[in-house]
């Protein structure tokens, strides 16, 4: 199994989850406010570093990982870099 944990700029983060959905990702998490720093500067919510992430995180057998990295990756390419995604994969198991 691989875990999925996706970073997207929280003004997009809909269209992540209607595309989870859409991939017959079976179940999936997302943590609505992440504040950070990355690539493209702080995000903490305030006047100096307005904005924030949010983070999906999705368990899917291994063969429907690519698939789905896939489809993140054209969502990607179709909204252009000021979307802001960012895709990790894990190896995982279930283990309760």
């Amino acid at each position: 199994m691989k875990m999925l944990l996706i970073f997207v700029d929280a003004d997009h983060a809909e269209d992540v989850g209607t595309l989870l959905d859409g991939s017959g990702v079976a179940g999936w998490s997302e943590i609505p406010t992440v504040l950070g720093r990355g690539s493209t500067g702080r995000k903490l919510g305030t006047r100096a570093f307005p904005g924030s992430s949010t983070l999906f995180f999705a368990a899917v057998a291994a063969a429907d990982a690519e698939r789905v990295i896939g489809d993140l990756r054209r969502l990607a390419a179709d909204r252009g870099p000021e979307e802001g995604i960012r895709v990790y994969a894990l190896d995982t198991q279930e283990v309760l």
